[in-house]
């Protein structure tokens, strides 16, 4: 075994705990969205809050940092894969630090002040931006695994268009017509 693979390993793992942790709050809050439950809404939303400086940050930063010694064990730091992976984990990094904590923070002052029907509302459009942030995390790791080359057209067209529908679906409204989605 070399520290190449060692460095792998736990950039895995930290990935796992990362995403894992996000993805299980994240499926909470859509069951409870679907249920129409905003009290459990709000509790998940409060428990992201919770989370956010607790688990997601250094998480997410432990993927980075056992990344970049991977990446430099292992030479790669001219590869489609790791450049697009590094710039989509900036933005997902950006959108969960800036927008999401604070949002689920600003939902959860809003719970303290029993002001439910408006942090439902923050609510709701937290989830929206968290949709359009796990596309673009699984669209990260669907990177790490297919690591396609700079002249691998059809694979980073296949990302970008599934960002690209993700941000029209999730952030502009889509198709969906309704009070919990901006037309």
């Amino acid at each position: 075994m070399d520290l190449y693979t060692i460095f792998k390993f736990l950039h895995v793992a930290a990935a796992m705990a990362w995403i894992g942790g996000g993805v299980t709050l994240f499926a909470m809050g859509m069951f409870a969205a679907s249920r129409k439950d905003e009290a459990e809404m709000m509790h998940v939303l409060g428990s992201v809050g919770f989370m956010a400086n607790r688990w997601f940050v250094p998480a997410s930063l432990a993927t980075l940092v056992f990344g970049i010694a991977m990446a430099t064990l292992g030479g790669l730091w001219g590869q489609a894969w790791v450049v697009l992976g590094l710039l989509g984990f900036a933005a997902t990094f950006c959108t969960g630090h800036f927008v999401l904590r604070i949002k689920a923070m600003e939902a959860g002052a809003l719970m303290g002040e029993d002001r439910v029907s408006e942090a439902a509302a923050v609510g709701r459009k937290l989830m929206q931006v968290a949709k359009f942030d796990y596309a673009m995390l699984f669209t990260v790791v669907a990177l790490m695994v297919f690591k396609p080359a700079w002249t691998d057209f059809v694979t980073l067209g296949l990302a970008a268009a599934v960002l690209l529908a993700a941000g029209w679906f999730f952030l502009a409204g889509g198709l969906r017509r309704d009070e919990t989605v901006p037309a």
